[in-house]
């Protein structure tokens, strides 16, 4: 618990702010400082700046160099989408944290990334703890 309320500090600390990239994807994108290290489809990846692109069932994840790191199938969210930006959320149980939705200006829905086995063992004993992480659109 003393570890959240350190991830939560250094989310607080980090202001959000992000640099610029462009995205190879050609959709709507945003660019992410993430304070923590973080799982996507069981691959972990450490703190740093990412972009994220979606489409309507996909989302995208480069690094700050602009190399594609991971890709998900995902679903699709009904919400209020961002009128600026956008976010990106994780749920994170004791140490470990989960990029579980992303939130992009411009589109109609938000997307839905889908738990890993990890991830869906960890619920069984923890309710986990969502972070938001706003995040800036990347420029070309």
């Amino acid at each position: 618990m003393r570890h959240l309320k350190t991830i939560a500090t250094l989310v607080l600390a980090s202001g959000f702010a992000v640099g610029s990239a462009c995205g190879q994807t050609g959709s709507p994108g945003i660019k992410v400082k993430i304070p923590f290290q973080f799982v996507i489809e069981g691959k972990n990846f450490s703190a740093g700046y990412y972009s994220f692109y979606s489409s309507r069932e996909k989302v995208w994840v480069q690094e700050a160099s602009g190399r594609n790191v991971a890709v998900s199938f995902t679903g699709a969210l009904e919400g209020k989408v961002p009128e600026r930006d956008g976010k990106v959320i994780f749920t994170c149980y004791f140490d470990e944290c989960f990029l579980s939705q992303v939130w992009i200006a411009g589109q109609e829905t938000g997307q839905m990334v889908p738990k890993s086995k990890r991830q869906i063992q960890l619920a069984k004993t923890s309710r986990g703890q969502e972070f938001a992480l706003l995040g800036t659109k990347p420029h070309g």
